[in-house]
């Protein structure tokens, strides 16, 4: 018999869909109601609050608070799984035998339970949290914060074999896949899932950059300002940055650049008009972890994508992007990209593609996976 139910499990709240995971999280939600399942969904709250919004899309919703304090860095489990356990949640989710979707490493407290349970068990993998801890902590400066996200790279490492136990790990991004797949047989690579239906570029110029982003995620400020002061400097183009609760320094550090322009928190009808009537998008990355949703979100709607290589590893969409490792080659790009009117010939190339990365066939084979 088909299954109709499924258990969600996610790590945070996933409304409003205003950053990476949550926006996967959320839109999967969407494409799944749509494709006739009941969702189920389980979150842990910190920093958001219980949404009406998801209990409109979900059969129900059950939140828990995530728990924090020392005693829970000192075990050897992950801190961000630790903190993410709750007393009420074993009787929620083994009730009945729907299969049950794990959002994240975060998420798996109750990975083996479920299994033991003879549910089916899927783990949706948003990075290789390992190496992304590992990164975090390489670029931290506060010694505090690097020995948290060392120990926590650690810890994670040791956990990631919780995975063995489940039935599917679904990957983010390509190259991600292929490193679960090895070490656990049994992975999948399904593509972000985001809030378009449709490519709804426009042809023609724009008269601007744009870099979009939170801006109160470090290594995206970090970023900006490195393209600032290496290349963004040296042009008379007009560049706008747009995104997130930018701090109060990074906003004084861009003031001495006067081609550029920093717009905080636009509403989303906003960002959507800059996305869609720049005429390049820069994107840059100093690590290839998951899939960055504002590289989908630019090609769904925007013109030219200028983009260094971290950005677009493992996602299949280099040939969509033009692509520049050093500064000299990203200056070479825009100089010969502003003079070229974006085409329909483009568009259609983008839809096609894209079509591979439709909300709709992400969510047939996740239905695929549960029957």
């Amino acid at each position: 018999m088909p299954a109709e139910y499924l258990h969600i499990v996610s790590f945070n709240v996933p409304y409003p869909p205003d950053y990476g995971g949550v926006i996967d999280i959320y839109h999967k939600i969407r494409a799944l109601k749509d494709a006739g399942i009941h969702i189920i969904l389980h979150c842990f709250t910190y920093g958001r609050q219980p949404a009406k919004e998801l209990e409109k899309i979900c059969l129900r919703v059950h939140y828990y608070p995530r728990k924090s304090g020392l005693k829970y860095f000192l075990s050897r489990i992950p801190y961000i799984v630790n903190t993410r356990t709750s007393k009420s949640m074993p009787e929620n989710l083994l009730k009945d035998s729907f299969p049950v979707l794990f959002e994240g490493l975060h998420s798996t407290s109750m990975l083996k339970k479920c299994a033991r349970a003879n549910k089916r068990v899927l783990v949706r993998t948003h990075n290789i949290e390992h190496r992304y801890y590992r990164f975090l902590s390489r670029s931290e400066k506060n010694i505090f914060r690097k020995i948290f996200l060392r120990s926590e790279s650690n810890k994670l490492f040791r956990y990631e074999k919780i995975l063995h136990h489940a039935d599917q790990v679904l990957g983010i991004a390509k190259h991600e896949t292929a490193y679960f797949h090895q070490k656990y047989h049994h992975a999948l690579f399904i593509p972000a899932f985001h809030r378009f239906d449709e490519v709804v570029s426009l042809p023609g110029s724009g008269d601007y950059l744009l870099f979009h982003g939170n801006l109160s995620v470090p290594e995206n400020s970090r970023a900006f300002l490195y393209l600032a002061e290496t290349i963004l400097s040296h042009i008379s183009i007009p560049v706008i940055v747009a995104g997130k609760d930018p701090s109060g320094k990074f906003i004084r550090k861009t003031a001495k650049y006067p081609n550029v322009i920093v717009i905080p928190n636009p509403p989303d009808e906003q960002m959507d008009s800059l996305i869609q009537n720049a005429h390049i998008n820069l994107l840059y990355t100093a690590q290839s972890t998951g899939i960055k949703l504002k590289l989908l979100h630019a090609l769904y709607a925007g013109r030219y994508c200028l983009v260094n290589p971290p950005m677009v590893e493992g996602t299949g969409l280099e040939h969509l992007c033009h692509l520049a490792g050093t500064s000299e080659e990203t200056l070479k790009k825009l100089d010969e990209l502003m003079k070229v009117p974006f085409t329909e010939n483009q568009i259609s190339m983008r839809k096609k593609t894209l079509s591979d990365y439709s909300n709709r066939v992400g969510a047939e084979k996740i239905i695929r996976l549960l029957n």
